[in-house]
């Protein structure tokens, strides 16, 4: 299998996990391949290597790839707590797929 070509998704991602935006703390999930182990954004462990990055958008998805989860910020805990209502999700990934901001009246 090729390496797929860096998106400009990949680098805002990846802005999310480098910069721990809590943010974004339920609304992706990061895994690190030389670990394992899958985190929230807002981890406040040790930053990996990018690219050993994998990104999620839930838990159940990391799991099932094999990750288990991080007993520091316990990602699976955090979603049971605070979950975001999925229309605010499914708004958040609409407007991370425009190129363009939408208007307004568009939101």
């Amino acid at each position: 299998m090729s390496p797929r070509a860096p998106t400009s998704e990949d680098a805002a991602l990846w802005h999310a996990v480098e910069s721990r935006d809590a943010r974004y703390d339920g609304l992706i999930y990061y895994a690190v391949r030389t670990t394992g182990i899958y985190c929230r954004p807002g981890c406040p462990s040790r930053r990996p290597r990018r690219e050993n990055v994998r990104y999620f958008t839930d838990p159940h998805a990391a799991r099932a790839a094999g990750y288990r989860p991080c007993l520091r910020c316990r990602p699976d805990d955090a979603l049971s707590a605070e979950s975001p209502d999925p229309r605010v999700v499914a708004a958040c990934r609409w407007l991370a797929q425009e190129e363009d901001l939408p208007s307004v009246s568009a939101l």
